[in-house]
């Protein structure tokens, strides 16, 4: 794939990401945060906290009540289920446009986790009211997991694309002579 294939691809990418996270996070329509915070009476739900324990992640379950874990549910298997796919392959499609390619596979690990943290509160929406404090920290470990990982790898693509534009401004400051390779004669 040449250079600007996979340049376009990534601009393409993130702009979907942009409107994805913008659209999940700031309109009031059923299954975005902002309908699950008035669910909740004002928490933030499990997905967005950078960290939390059994006792923070029941204390939602028990503000969100039948309608709101209902909702939550079907947040998680719907959304929630588009968003990793999409955001991993940004990351996959932006660290391939850059000097870091040899680095695009650790750009899934994030949606590894973000899926395993799907999973655990899943796990513990349809196990309420039982309280299983092992998943509930497996799910926060995992949410943590999930940003860090996001966040290392969008550094990976930011550090890629800075090391690709030196890199072709370097080429570019040669004499031709140089950085053009010469026609083989047959």
């Amino acid at each position: 794939m040449t250079l600007g294939r996979r340049t376009t691809r990534w601009r393409w990418l993130l702009s979907a990401t942009v409107v994805a996270l913008v659209a999940v996070n700031t309109l009031d329509v059923p299954l975005s945060v902002p309908r699950m915070r008035a669910l909740a009476g004002g928490q933030t739900i499990l997905d967005l906290r950078l960290g939390y324990g059994p006792d923070d992640a029941y204390r939602l379950l028990d503000a969100l009540g039948a309608a709101g874990r209902h909702a939550y549910l079907r947040m998680l298997w719907t959304v929630d289920l588009a968003l990793p796919a999409l955001f991993s392959g940004f990351l996959w499609s932006a660290v391939g446009a850059g000097a870091l390619r040899r680095s695009r596979c650790a750009t899934l690990l994030p949606a590894v986790a973000d899926y395993l943290e799907n999973a655990t509160i899943t796990a513990l929406l349809l196990g309420y009211p039982a309280r299983w404090n092992a998943v509930a920290r497996l799910a926060g470990a995992s949410t943590v997991a999930k940003h860090a990982l996001y966040m290392a790898s969008l550094a990976v693509a930011i550090g890629g694309a800075v090391v690709e534009r030196r890199r072709t401004r370097a080429r570019e400051a040669l004499p031709p002579a140089v950085h053009r390779p010469t026609q083989e004669i047959p």
